[in-house]
């Protein structure tokens, strides 16, 4: 899966969060919960059929405004990131660093909403995103030896 790192002043970290974290499928402002009701068909009167009926067509075409819309198409939650401080790495020390592993139309896609959404976020140069890689891989490795020690691997 290819990887990118960018990095964002740390002014904007908080509003980067908030998108990273952000599903708009389960945003129950955008689309109602759809609690069903347990009693069979048979037992439901027509008028409650027919909110049923209503509440599952709103639903659905919120579902496909999402899918059409910019956003839908940058989901952060289903892909693979994590935001690393510029200074625990040695780097940029008002800086804080987003690894982003994705496929490539996801990663054009979101350096398109980066840049119309915050103002310092940008690429990382190449050594930047060597380092912030390297930090993740060894995170990767340790954790993975720790959890094999658990099982006496």
């Amino acid at each position: 899966m290819p990887v990118r790192v960018y990095e964002c002043n740390r002014s904007e970290v908080e509003a980067l969060k908030k998108v990273l974290n952000y599903d708009p499928y389960l945003d129950t402002n955008l689309i109602p919960s759809s609690k069903k009701d347990d009693r069979p068909i048979e037992s439901l009167t027509e008028e409650e059929r027919r909110q049923i009926e209503e509440k599952e067509k709103q639903i659905s075409e919120t579902q496909r405004k999402i899918a059409e819309s910019p956003a839908g198409k940058v989901i952060f939650t289903r892909q693979e990131y994590q935001l690393k401080d510029g200074e625990n790495l040695n780097l940029k020390k008002d800086t804080v660093y987003l690894y982003l592993s994705a496929p490539d139309v996801f990663l054009d896609n979101a350096e398109d909403r980066f840049k119309n959404e915050f103002k310092t976020i940008k690429r990382a140069s190449k050594e930047e995103e060597e380092t912030v890689i390297t930090a993740i891989k060894q995170e990767e490795e340790n954790a993975n030896a720790g959890f094999g020690s658990i099982f006496g691997n």
